[in-house]
């Protein structure tokens, strides 16, 4: 029992009472998110801010996507206000305040870029490039590893070039990995949800109360925003939201553990992002081993494949989130365990990895290297006709573009229909009767692309995907 003024109260209670500035953070930013969001849903549909269902985009739905304004800006404002906060939390936080600040700052940098994504359609490369420079300004500005301790050995320096590259690796490859997690309704938003949620307890752990403060905030915001990110989405994160959550937690899960070097800690971070990590390594494996640019799109990722074995999207989400929630609990074990215990869990992980990619076929490494040098003549094709799209000033020259990718897919015929009018390019020896089958690549806005093709690639989902992606390419306006 514990004494307060004339109240006496249990020592549990005491102790929960130090976290009442958290507690408050965390139901302030879930409010707002859960009561604004609405709100921002219709003010994105007043501004055309929407996803329309077209190429990889798979929903039935006009939605409104650019979601991360509203998961962010209560994060920003409650940190303004915690920062004027007159306790020891807002004393802490004015400690920190240049880290504070410079997470607030390349966050907020990030979602320009994602704004600019999400209207114009950035090349990667650019987007890339941007994602470097964010990554290298964070890093001067204190966001980086500088020393680790090994299981049962001492502590080793990390040489500043070494703790430099780690560091950007880390940044850019989370903005990465969390952007190619958002292809299914509230997967992204979950499984970072769960990552903020332990980050949060790691930072309180360590005492670190400047992360501990951003790091709830998200987590508020993103189980406000779930309500209508999850399935059937009422609203998208969009690249805005999705990179900006990648660059948010990868900075703050490398300050959050930079109080404690030791392995565990070190490793917290990783194995909350398990998903996203594991699933951009096969994607990468995956794409080098097809002869395929590392760029492009294909719907082979880990939710793709639960939802082609009959899953549906809302079940494929929560198997995902259990599978974090389970790599987020091993991380807190881990982190109040002995290196045994941490051995144990890393061969658990490992396990479960394995045992996953046999199950959704990942080591059907056959069917990863077919046709490497035929796939590469693919996409060369289709980045020629990507080129020659953005410079088309006519729907005749645009079907002609998309002839250029159709002539080595073995397409006889593609049409574009425009307000009734019907642009066609064909083959000198189209054969009506060999090319049966017509793909409808896009269908909305009085603009309809047909491209006919052999019976045979009815079912060729990776070449369909290209088709799609080419014909996301074409303007809605001509």
């Amino acid at each position: 029992m514990v004494t307060i003024g004339d109240t006496t109260w249990p020592s549990w209670w005491a102790y929960l009472r130090q976290f009442d500035t958290y507690a408050l953070l965390l139901v302030a930013a879930a409010a707002c998110t859960f009561v604004f969001t609405p709100v921002y849903i219709r003010l994105a549909q007043r501004l055309n801010w929407v996803d329309r269902p077209r190429g990889r985009h798979r929903h039935v739905r006009v939605t409104p996507t650019m979601g991360g304004i509203v998961v962010f800006l209560p994060v920003f404002a409650g940190a303004l206000v915690a920062l004027a906060t007159n306790n020891l939390v807002g004393e802490k936080l004015r400690e920190g305040r240049t880290h504070v600040l410079a997470l607030l700052g390349c966050t907020a940098i990030t979602m320009l870029l994602g704004v600019v994504d999400d209207r114009r359609a950035v090349r990667p490369r650019v987007k890339l490039l941007v994602q470097f420079l964010i990554a290298v300004v964070a890093v001067a500005l204190g966001f980086r590893v500088e020393a680790i301790t090994l299981p049962w050995l001492d502590s080793l320096v990390i040489p500043s070039y070494v703790g430099i590259g780690l560091s950007v690796l880390w940044i850019v490859g989370i903005t990465n990995a969390i952007n190619l997690t958002d292809g299914l309704d509230g997967l992204a938003a979950g499984v970072c949800l769960l990552a903020a949620g332990v980050n949060t307890l790691v930072a309180i752990w360590l005492g670190n109360h400047t992360m501990a403060v951003m790091m709830v905030l998200l987590t508020g915001a993103l189980l406000g925003f779930l309500r209508y990110n999850f399935h059937p989405a009422r609203v998208f994160l969009g690249d805005t939201g999705a990179l900006a959550l990648g660059v948010f937690l990868a900075l703050a899960s490398l300050r959050s553990a930079q109080k404690a070097h030791t392995a565990v800690m070190i490793l917290i971070p990783l194995f909350a992002l398990g998903y996203p990590i594991i699933d951009t390594m096969l994607a990468i494996a995956r794409r080098s081993m097809k002869g395929q640019p590392l760029f492009s799109s294909d719907r082979d990722h880990i939710h793709h494949r639960l939802l082609d074995r009959g899953h549906k999207p809302s079940a494929a989400a929560i198997r995902i989130y259990f599978l974090s929630l389970l790599l987020c609990l091993l991380c807190i074990a881990a982190a109040a365990a002995n290196h045994l215990i941490l051995g144990v869990g890393m061969a658990l992980v490992l396990g479960l990895t394995v045992f996953a990619a046999r199950v959704l076929g990942y080591l059907e490494w056959g069917g990863w290297t077919v046709d490497r040098r035929e796939t590469r003549i693919l996409h060369a094709a289709a980045q020629l006709s990507r080129l020659k799209l953005r410079a088309a000033k006519s729907d005749d020259e645009r079907v002609r573009a998309l002839g250029i990718t159709a002539t080595e897919l073995g397409c006889g015929k593609v049409e574009l229909t425009r307000d009734s009018i019907v642009c066609e390019w064909q083959l000198p020896s189209y054969d009506a009767a060999a090319n049966g089958s017509v793909h409808t690549a896009a269908e909305q806005d009085d603009v309809t692309i047909r491209f006919h093709l052999p019976a045979a690639m009815a079912n060729d989902d990776p070449r369909l995907q290209l088709l799609d992606d080419l014909a996301a390419e074409i303007p809605r306006s001509s």
